[in-house]
């Protein structure tokens, strides 16, 4: 039987883990290890048995072995020098990490993955289907860039007062992958862009000028004098997510943004989003975030 866990609270009550609200945590496995086997015994047990969870992981893997299963197909890593991924919903196991083991492990919400991605995905084509890369070998320079990045998120975290910390996370996240070789890789010429990563550009653009407006796909299809199940097709072999997904991130993002920093009433923020009524607003924001703007508000 497969288990379901929600992880995220419990690494912010372990010493040696940072953590930003309920969107992300970072710490390195040796530091917490024995944590977990003193006050959290059960843990082990529950990740050798398959299970999943609601949030994303990805493991910056440095030392020792480990073999462990990802939707049934085995992965046996026998030195560091890799990054995993594993997304929400896949159904993973471990079935053995090696006394050395160690890695940095970071684990961010798919709220805060969500809010990322727009951000990226506006202005360059990336290909975010996880799911194809669950173990990505990595160059020693592409190490060194993976602990820089894990010094200085651990470092902005240090900084709990700061009222912007889940901004500063958030572009701190971003400036690593615009340093990194992927951004050029994609940009260096157009042999290196295909026509689906051109159009999917388009489209996200298109998006993120009109999404406040326009909510319906055939809009951006006609735009752009494609056939909307061509567009669609398109934008989900590039990024993972469907056009109509990408349409809704952006509007639901922007609704999470007006709730929490301004002082619009949740019918003003209804009209600025378009929406035909505030009970129409509500519905939709419920049906994508788990909970009414009035909720969220209070305690998102």
């Amino acid at each position: 039987m497969v288990q379901n866990y929600e992880w995220l609270p419990l690494f912010e009550n372990i010493r040696g883990v940072d953590t930003i609200e309920n969107n992300l945590a970072i710490f390195t496995f040796s530091e917490i290890r024995e944590q977990l086997h003193q006050f959290h015994p059960d843990f082990f047990a529950a990740v050798r048995s398959p299970h999943k969870f609601n949030f994303f992981i990805i493991v910056n893997h440095f030392a020792g072995e480990c073999r462990f299963k990802v939707d049934m197909e085995e992965y046996d890593v026998k030195q560091g020098g890799n990054i995993f991924y594993c997304t929400p919903g896949q159904i993973v196991s471990i079935e053995s990490v090696s006394d050395d083991f160690d890695a940095h492990v970071l684990i961010l919400s798919e709220q805060f993955i969500e809010s990322l991605l727009v951000y990226l995905n506006g202005s360059i084509p990336f290909n975010l289907d996880f799911r194809r890369r669950i173990v990505v070998p990595c160059s020693e320079q592409e190490m060194h860039m993976q602990n820089v990045f894990v010094k200085t998120l651990r470092y902005v975290l240090l900084d709990k007062d700061n009222p912007y910390l889940l901004q500063v996370t958030q572009h701190v996240m971003m400036a690593i992958f615009y340093a990194s070789d992927k951004p050029r890789m994609m940009n260096n010429s157009d042999g290196g862009r295909t026509n689906a990563d051109v159009l999917t550009k388009q489209f996200l653009e298109l998006v993120k000028s009109n999404f406040r407006q326009e909510r319906q796909l055939k809009f951006y299809s006609d735009k752009m004098c494609i056939t909307s199940r061509y567009l669609s097709r398109v934008v989900k072999e590039c990024t993972g997510s469907s056009a109509s997904d990408w349409i809704e991130r952006y509007v639901v993002l922007e609704a999470r943004a007006l709730l929490k920093s301004t002082n619009m009433t949740i019918q003003q923020v209804s009209d600025e989003l378009n929406f035909p009524s505030q009970t129409f607003f509500g519905k939709y924001f419920k049906r994508r975030v788990g909970m009414s703007p009035k909720e969220y508000r209070r305690v998102g």
